[in-house]
């Protein structure tokens, strides 16, 4: 018993440090996964443009062997498998994404494609993000996931996220994983759970659309891209309230709710159906994580599950990030489209006197491809009620293109590209009200 608690103890705790305690680096609170993954990013510093280029083309030329000789890897040479597997629609943005990385590495055609802001930021600003958090993550989450903390959390707090949520108690973890590192931790965390028999279909889509939210330090980041980093802490506290009234909203409501029940086929399901039925709740929590740690991996196990899990995400979805992210900026910054989508926000915006109405009503719409973009619109704002509401919505819509959205669509979860879009909208009408009261109140 001594030895099954220390496998619990001692990898969950390394999880605890890793992910969910702050700390101070060199004057910034963080977390040390960011710590880890600014370390090991600053020897790759003057290469990241070619090392992002060059995961995408490889994506894309894997990609397209594996569509047209359609190999047997899978037992063989599952690393490649997992590299090269993809669908022919997968395998279009893979091709886009390596396009634009063919352009913005050699400087090819109008400088609008491969220019400063626009394709030469997406490549070494948001790929080599998603890049070095996504593999020090891959390989680090399991200290979190595998060894029982999930299951020790998840019984305290089972009830009030059941109250609230309609949701397990260990999608806690998700949110706390989110909040303190970067939405796609979050994700990340909350596709291995389900892909592991640990949540149902509707209980892991709706942790993804409403837990998988950015991290302090990257809404800090927002906040002071758009000019209100001096109201941040009544700006952050609004940001947190408007996303629990969408996450207790959105799961009771079509399309979440009308999902079923039902695991990840290929697994089933792994949890027991009642958590601990008797006992103290803590020594309840106590036994399920160290029961959970019985099954805990190897280090082989370990370092491989770590390796599959990165590069599967790395490949699968950098490339399509690209082509999205790069598409998104050239089209804000150089043509009218935005203006046009957004003309109805525009005239209801009209209607009530809302300040800098053409301006905030592309800063709406543009957060569904890419979540920095409102941020960036905020920037350009004079009015700090604009400023407040658009950075707001940078965080809340949270169903972003460029990065979660994709990694979601390419995942076994069970969400359409229609029910993203139903989500992003729904997300934006419950925060929208909450921001502009917060914001007609508090500046």
């Amino acid at each position: 018993m001594s030895k099954l608690f220390l496998k619990f103890l001692l990898p969950s705790s390394v999880g605890v440090l890793l992910f969910l305690c702050p700390i101070n680096y060199n004057g910034n609170e963080t977390i040390l996964l960011a710590v880890i993954t600014s370390i090991a990013r600053v020897p790759f510093e003057p290469y990241i443009l070619e090392i992002i280029v060059s995961i995408v083309i490889i994506a894309a030329i894997g990609g397209g062997y594996f569509l047209i000789f359609k190999p047997q890897w899978k037992e063989t040479r599952p690393s490649l498998n997992i590299i090269c597997q993809t669908t022919p629609l997968w395998f279009f943005f893979r091709l886009v994404g390596a396009t634009y990385a063919v352009i913005v590495y050699f400087k090819l055609g109008p400088e609008f494609i491969w220019g400063e802001a626009t394709g030469y930021m997406v490549f070494t600003d948001i790929g080599a993000t998603i890049f070095f958090i996504i593999t020090v993550a891959c390989f680090l989450m399991p200290f979190l996931t595998e060894f029982g903390f999930m299951e020790f959390i998840g019984t305290l707090v089972s009830r009030p996220f059941f109250f609230l949520f309609t949701l397990p108690g260990r999608s806690a973890i998700d949110a706390m994983a989110s909040f303190l590192t970067a939405s796609n931790v979050g994700l990340l965390i909350t596709i291995n759970q389900y892909e592991k028999g640990h949540y149902s279909s509707r209980e892991a889509a709706c942790i993804a659309v409403n837990f998988s939210v950015v991290s302090i330090s990257f809404s800090l980041l927002i906040a002071q891209v758009a000019g209100i980093d001096h109201l941040f802490v009544k700006w952050y506290l609004t940001v947190v309230v408007a996303c629990i009234l969408c996450a207790i909203i959105t799961v009771r409501v079509p399309p979440l709710s009308k999902l079923n029940d039902n695991y990840f086929s290929q697994v089933g399901r792994k949890v027991p159906k009642e958590i601990g039925v008797s006992g103290h709740i803590f020594a309840r929590a106590l036994q399920n994580g160290i029961t959970r740690a019985k099954t805990g991996p190897n280090l082989k196990q370990f370092l491989l599950n770590g390796w599959h899990g990165a590069v599967g995400v790395i490949f699968g979805v950098l490339g399509p990030s690209m082509a999205v992210g790069t598409t998104t900026i050239i089209l804000l910054t150089h043509t009218p489209i935005f203006n046009i989508l957004s003309y109805p926000i525009y005239y209801l915006f009209e209607v009530f006197n809302f300040p800098e109405a053409s301006l905030a009503a592309p800063g709406l719409v543009i957060g569904f491809l890419d979540q920095f973009m409102p941020a960036v619109i905020a920037s350009n704002a004079q009015d700090e009620m604009v400023k407040f509401i658009l950075a707001g919505m940078a965080v809340t819509q949270l169903i972003y293109m460029s990065e979660v959205g994709l990694i979601i669509l390419r995942s076994s979860l069970p969400l359409k590209f229609s029910n993203l879009i139903a989500i992003f909208f729904m997300r934006s009408l419950i925060s929208f009200p909450v921001l502009l009261i917060a914001s007609m109140i508090l500046i």
